[in-house]
């Protein structure tokens, strides 16, 4: 029997757009009248691409088709459906302003459409959901800090975090400072994508200039036993996506993958399905990775009880949720 199929699950590292299916994907561009290269639907993967630099094109291409929020709707209904037939009781997603202004869409109306969209799931399912709005890193800091600003003008009580997302490797924490002290001084929640693709100094560098409580990824930190030291010190969260970085070639497979190293080294791990069609994904399997990799059945709770412990969500929902792993 495959324990994961009973396992409750939570996941904090997924981004809302990216979880579009390649069908969705082919009817928001029937509907929106998006011509689509056909070389982005692959075998291998939902989608198909060659390098973390193609992905990111890809990306933007796929995700392009999402233009109204009747779209964003249907995005986040279906997959909170998806997550839900699979045990999945929370999910914290990323969202983008920024594409969904590209699209002319206000950021209310796409952010009412995706707050409408987790109530009904709620109703239907029983899953709850929270969002994090996404600064993207490479439209420079004005636009993080745009970004940022917008968020804290506009309080919505689903919108719990703010994270910084995008190419980590040319534009690293220190141009992000003003708008994370910003951040931090109204004690919003910070996550910030950190050792994806980048190693142990700027991971240390977003740690210490940006002040997150969770990192993105963070599984490069295990190259440096004191940074690890650091992270267990200051309870920093690690919200790994093992697929994700073999998809991306990171590393070559599983065995060679640090979440099971970081995990019995007593890191706080989460597991998440990050993009999930990009990469073949669902959160479903990031668990059956981490039982192929030796976890037993308390020990797969324990990477839910971290998800649901350190997410953004309000404190009375948190504790409803953590007593269904009891």
């Amino acid at each position: 029997m495959n324990t994961t199929n009973q396992i409750p699950k939570a996941e904090i590292h997924v981004h809302l757009e990216a979880t579009i299916t390649p069908d969705l994907c082919r009817k928001f561009a029937n509907k929106n009248k998006v011509d689509l290269p056909s070389d982005i639907f692959g075998n291998k993967y939902a989608y198909e691409w060659s390098d973390f630099y193609d992905f990111i094109k890809k990306y933007d291409v796929v995700t392009s088709v999402i233009h109204t929020p009747e779209d964003y709707f249907e995005l986040t209904y279906n997959y909170l459906k998806d997550c839900a037939s699979n045990g999945v009781l929370y999910v914290e997603a990323m969202v983008s302003s920024t594409h969904a202004k590209l699209k002319g869409m206000s950021y209310h109306s796409f952010l009412d459409a995706v707050e409408e969209a987790s109530k009904k799931a709620e109703t239907d399912f029983g899953i709850v959901s929270r969002y994090i709005m996404n600064g993207i890193r490479h439209l420079g800091s004005d636009s993080v800090q745009n970004t940022a600003k917008e968020v804290l003008d506009n309080p919505r009580s689903f919108l719990v975090g703010f994270g910084l997302a995008g190419d980590e490797l040319h534009f690293p924490p220190n141009l992000f400072i003003e708008t994370f002290d910003m951040l931090k001084k109204e004690n919003f929640p910070i996550t910030v994508h950190a050792g994806e693709w980048d190693g142990p100094e700027n991971i240390r560098n977003a740690i210490n200039l940006l002040h997150p409580t969770r990192l993105g990824h963070g599984v490069r930190s295990i190259e440096e036993p004191d940074l690890v030291k650091e992270i267990i010190d200051k309870d920093i969260i690690l919200e790994t996506c093992p697929t994700s970085n073999i998809a991306t070639k990171i590393y070559e497979d599983y065995k060679s993958h640090p979440v099971k190293t970081l995990f019995d080294q007593g890191v706080k791990v989460t597991v998440n399905s990050d993009d999930p069609p990009f990469f073949n994904a669902t959160i479903q399997g990031e668990y059956k990775v981490m039982e192929d990799l030796g976890l037993n059945e308390k020990q797969l709770i324990s990477l839910t009880h971290n998800a649901i412990k350190y997410s953004f969500c309000d404190e009375e929902n948190k504790n409803k949720l953590l007593s269904k792993l009891s």
